[in-house]
């Protein structure tokens, strides 16, 4: 009984997570002009004209391209330097560790709508408006704090021992941190990274207010933006919806132990 009951309240909590992607998914194939009727809430048929819709529509296609070159482009930045930052705050500074990371939580707790206007103005000035560049630059702000708060942790869970040991062959820092620490904080790297990578992905408020154009938009901003010629196309937005969304669950499930292991720890106990 008290097995039942509990699969049963974890149904329904299961149920109503995924209750909105089920939706736009079921929405997605639709007959276009049966999107809006209700009965019957399941369609009797189902069809991929939403789908070819938004594969025929160049914009959308340019809006792809552009979120996987942001999203790749400010990961790879922020991997970089937030692994490297991680190293040399858990293992080169002896005072002011606290701050640092105190300082780096701040700026991701900012809102975002606080920074928009100084960010767009500093993307003017660099002549950067309307570009990818000004969306990788940006994000990466946000990306790096995140990067060395999970790899700070990763480090932290690394047996001090192991640089002493290092240090007494003779290792400099940068060896050290190439074969010892980097490759045992694997884990942390790769969930930093797919954090980083799903921010990117679904940010909207940066990539609407410094773009201007679908040279430089993102996949949020061009699914906001499409318009029919006489009605809302539902049935186009939740195909595209439900196809960007796709990747990234892809992704989770395949990489969830690096995930759950990253955020826990770097899987090497001191």
């Amino acid at each position: 009984m008290t097995r039942a009951l509990h699969a049963g309240f974890y149904g329904v909590i299961l149920l109503w997570s995924l209750w909105p992607f089920i939706w736009q998914w079921v929405t997605s194939v639709k007959v276009p002009s049966n999107i809006s009727r209700i009965p019957p809430l399941l369609p009797e048929h189902l069809s991929a004209a939403n789908y070819s819709a938004i594969f025929s529509n160049e914009t959308f296609i340019r809006v792809i391209w552009n979120s996987i070159a942001v999203g790749l482009g400010a990961t790879a930045i922020s991997l970089v330097v937030g692994a490297m930052g991680a190293y040399g705050i858990s293992r080169l500074l002896e005072r002011g560790r606290r701050w640092i990371m105190l300082s780096l939580l701040v700026v991701l707790m900012l809102p975002q709508v606080s920074v928009v206007t100084p960010l767009y103005r500093i993307v003017d000035l660099m002549g950067w408006g309307d570009t990818l560049w000004s969306l990788i630059a940006v994000y990466s702000i946000f990306s790096v704090p995140l990067v060395v708060w999970v790899m700070y942790q990763a480090y932290e869970e690394i047996p001090e021992t192991l640089h002493r040991a290092a240090r007494v062959d003779g290792s400099s820092e940068w060896t050290i941190f190439t074969r010892v620490y980097l490759p045992l904080g694997i884990p942390g790297l790769v969930s930093s990274g797919l954090l980083s990578l799903i921010f990117c992905w679904n940010e909207f408020l940066f990539a609407l207010t410094f773009t201007s154009s679908y040279k430089a938009r993102t996949i949020p901003v061009g699914i906001s933006l499409f318009s029919g010629q006489y009605d809302f196309p539902w049935g186009e937005i939740t195909a595209a919806s439900s196809l960007v969304t796709f990747p990234i669950i892809l992704i989770v499930i395949f990489s969830q132990k690096y995930l759950v292991r990253g955020l826990v720890g770097s899987g090497v106990k001191g």
